[in-house]
C-alpha cells in the first residue's frame, strides 16, 4: 500500500511499508480533515435534531456517564472518543490530572482501552442507562455508510477535544467536540489496540476489499464486456461515418 500524507504527518504504521514492499495499487491518500458541525453524522451530534432522532441513542446517552464520587478526586476528568477504524468503531477514554508545581498546574492526560478498568469506575445509578449496554451498542453499530461516504478508513469522533485544563467544578463535557477523517491514529495511542503491522494489514485490507469496490465503475465495466460478448461493437448503436480517413 502506498501511504500520501498530503500534509507530511507520519502515522506508527507508516513505517510498515518500508519493510513489506510498496503495492501502489493501493493506495491510501491519507489528508486530515475536521468535519463541520452540519457533516458529522448525526449519531455523534449532541443537539435538538439528534435528539428528536435519536431520543434512546446510545451515541447520546453515552456523554452523561459519570465517574463515581470515590474516583472523581483522583481523576477530576474523563472524556472519551470513537474511533472508526475499518469498518468498526473502537470507544477509548482521556483521564485527565492536575500536578502542581510550585506556580504552574500541569495537565497530564492517560489514554486507555480498558473498558473493565472505566466500567468499574462508572456509577451506573443515572437515568441513561447501563454503562456496559451503551458501550456495546457502540461498538455493535454498522457505520460502514460513514466510511464509505467519505471514502475512509479511519475516522474519530472526540467528545472533547484538545483540552489544556481542567475546570474548577471538573463538568467539561462535550464543549468541543470534534469529527476528524484520516487523523492521526498515534494521537490516540491506538496501537494499544492494533500494532503497526496489524494496523497496516487493516487498512490496506479495507481500502482494496471495500472502498475500492467502488460500485458504478464494476458496474460499468461489466456492461462493457457483456456488450462484445454478446457480438456488438462501439458502432452497434450509432451510424458508422460515411466520411473515409485520410492516409
Amino acid at each position: 500500500m502506498l501511504i500520501i500524507s498530503k500534509n507530511n504527518r507520519k502515522d506508527y504504521y507508516d513505517g510498515v511499508a518500508g519493510s513489506t514492499g510498496i503495492d501502489k495499487t493501493i493506495v491510501y491518500e491519507r489528508e486530515e480533515k475536521e468535519l463541520t458541525k452540519k457533516e458529522v453524522p448525526i449519531f455523534f451530534v449532541h443537539g435538538i435534531d439528534s435528539w428528536q432522532k435519536n431520543k434512546n441513542s446510545a451515541f447520546i446517552n453515552f456523554r452523561y456517564h459519570n465517574l463515581k464520587k470515590e474516583f472523581q478526586k483522583d481523576i477530576p476528568l474523563m472524556t472519551y472518543f470513537i474511533i472508526g477504524f475499518c469498518g468498526k468503531l473502537y470507544v477509548g477514554w482521556k483521564l485527565y490530572y492536575e500536578i502542581s508545581r510550585e506556580y504552574i498546574k500541569d495537565v497530564i492526560t492517560e489514554i486507555t482501552y480498558d473498558e473493565k478498568y472505566i466500567s468499574s469506575m462508572i456509577d451506573n445509578s443515572g437515568w441513561r442507562g447501563n454503562f456496559s449496554d451503551n458501550l456495546n451498542e457502540i461498538k455493535n453499530f454498522d457505520a460502514l455508510d460513514i466510511f464509505r461516504k467519505y471514502y475512509t478508513p479511519i475516522f474519530v469522533f472526540d467528545s472533547d477535544y484538545n483540552i489544556t485544563s481542567i475546570p474548577n467544578n471538573g463538568r467539561y463535557r462535550n464543549m468541543n467536540s470534534k469529527f476528524f477523517i484520516n487523523p492521526i491514529l498515534k494521537n490516540y495511542e491506538f496501537y494499544k489496540i492494533f500494532d503497526s503491522f496489524q494496523a497496516f494489514q487493516e487498512i490496506q485490507m479495507f481500502i482494496s476489499g471495500v472502498l475500492g469496490s467502488n460500485e458504478k465503475n464494476v458496474i460499468e465495466v461489466e456492461d462493457k464486456y457483456k456488450i462484445t460478448q454478446y457480438g456488438f461493437d462501439k458502432w452497434s448503436f450509432r451510424k458508422e461515418s460515411n466520411r473515409k480517413s485520410v492516409k
